[in-house]
């Protein structure tokens, strides 16, 4: 088993699931998006990943909104995290929050807060991590790295390690698996996800809308993705 195993799922179909059912209502259908997160997370970390990471939205799906589409996905971010941080699933496994993106540029003071107090309660746990990315694109990640390594002050850093170390994610490890959902159709990795740390990561594309998406359908393409033999080229 090796040290980290780092799971990165794209979780891609909530509207068109929510037009199949009928379900109306933006933080309704975010609230049930969400609410597969701690089943999910459970059946990760029981599985030995190390480290789990969530797109919870890009950088588009917050621009140039409806106040009915913000203030909706905004209360359900506000409280799925204010509720997932409290639950046993987080002392049992050990799992510090990170929540990464340009959110605090974005999102209402209250929801800000609650991020910022949940990361700040689970800090002190180092057996494994979540990290959702909110207010995100690869594209700006990237773009925020390279004024940032401009502007810094210079040091050792090794020249390929330089990008990554003014990144919002590179202090984790490189990814090994994304599972996207949603888009079984259109199989692609969009808006240069995590773009600095997929370079051998695996993909998955389950046949499903994320609300869809359940822990025995995750658990088969973990067992599969550890059926492989990773040869990394050689």
């Amino acid at each position: 088993m090796p040290k980290t195993l780092h799971i990165a799922i794209i979780p891609d179909g909530n509207r068109r699931w929510a037009k199949k059912h009928g379900i109306k209502g933006y933080s309704n259908l975010y609230d049930i998006a969400i609410q597969g997160l701690v089943n999910i997370t459970e059946v990760a970390f029981d599985s030995h990943v190390t480290h789990l990471s969530l797109w919870g939205s890009s950088h588009a799906n917050l621009a140039d909104r409806s106040s009915s589409f913000f203030k909706g996905i905004d209360k359900a971010f506000r409280d799925n995290v204010h509720h997932f941080s409290e639950h046993p699933v987080i002392e049992k496994y050990g799992i510090r929050i990170n929540i990464v993106g340009e959110w605090r540029n974005s999102l209402s003071p209250k929801t800000i807060t609650t991020f910022e107090e949940a990361m700040a309660k689970t800090a002190h746990h180092s057996s494994c991590e979540l990290t959702i990315l909110i207010d995100y694109s690869g594209d700006r990640e990237r773009t925020v790295a390279t004024r940032s390594l401009l502007d810094g002050p210079k040091d050792d850093t090794p020249p390929e390690q330089l990008l990554r170390s003014h990144s919002w994610t590179g202090h984790l490890p490189d990814v090994d698996l994304i599972i996207r959902t949603g888009s079984w159709q259109d199989p692609h990795n969009s808006a240069g996800f995590m773009s600095l740390l997929v370079d051998e990561a695996q993909l998955a594309f389950p046949e499903v809308y994320w609300p869809d998406f359940k822990s025995d359908e995750f658990k088969k393409i973990l067992d599969d993705f550890h059926s492989r033999q990773r040869r990394h080229g050689k």
